[in-house]
């Protein structure tokens, strides 16, 4: 089953350390890994089809990977071949700003989405949110709110979501990291440390790790909680 990752930091900072733990949960997902993190001139993104612990360009790419906000995805293939087009994150330009997005979990029925560059349903449920995204930005103001938590609720409306299916996902625009947890076999945690959040389906180190509460879309901003939704 995949695993996710997110960080946010006051300071532009690196999250090496974290993700060297991180990848450690590769050999039960071997199936690829991606990073993102943004810079002056937007999202960067690598990913490769193999797995993390045996790959020497993930270890170089984290230890680069120096921003305010970074997103990582090691990959378990439950749909799609094993190729680098369907590794998370996927990224998408609205507005100026690149989003990225990485899932957990399987969208039951959803069908590809026309810009959808790989095979799998978690790339057509970043667009059918972001389409959402696209469709709701006249109700935010600086921070897009709306449009994920409408996309939510469509995607809930509209798909199936058991027990062995799920919508696990962390995103972000460069601004805000996004997370939200609807997985009863997958919980997500967070733990802060001074001026930083990391996001992940594992407990990467001994400090405090808060599970994150289901159903409920949670923002992080500069190294903090900066809004919690309603039940969605």
């Amino acid at each position: 089953m995949c695993e996710l990752f997110g960080y946010s930091c006051r300071q532009e900072g690196s999250a090496a350390s974290s993700l060297q733990r991180f990848a450690e949960h590769s050999d039960r997902n071997p199936h690829g890994w991606g990073l993102a993190y943004y810079t002056d001139s937007g999202a960067i993104l690598k990913k490769k089809a193999i797995e993390a612990r045996k790959s020497a360009e993930y270890y170089d790419a984290i230890r680069l990977a120096k921003s305010k906000i970074i997103v990582s995805h090691i990959r378990h293939a439950s749909c799609g071949k094993i190729n680098e087009a369907n590794c998370h994150p996927f990224a998408r330009a609205l507005d100026g700003r690149d989003w990225v997005f990485a899932h957990n979990g399987h969208v039951e029925g959803v069908g590809r989405h026309p810009m959808n560059m790989g095979e799998t349903d978690s790339e057509s449920a970043f667009h059918i949110l972001m389409d959402y995204v696209r469709d709701c930005r006249h109700m935010d103001n600086g921070v897009t709110y709306h449009g994920i938590v409408n996309g939510i609720s469509g995607l809930f409306e509209g798909y199936e979501f058991g027990r062995q299916v799920g919508l696990n996902f962390v995103m972000s625009d460069g601004n805000v990291l996004y997370a939200f947890n609807h997985h009863p076999e997958k919980p997500m945690y967070y733990s802060s440390s001074g001026s930083a959040i990391t996001v992940s389906t594992q407990k990467l180190d001994a400090g405090v790790w808060e599970a994150m509460p289901d159903d409920r879309l949670m923002l992080f901003k500069n190294g903090e909680v900066y809004r919690l939704s309603d039940r969605i």
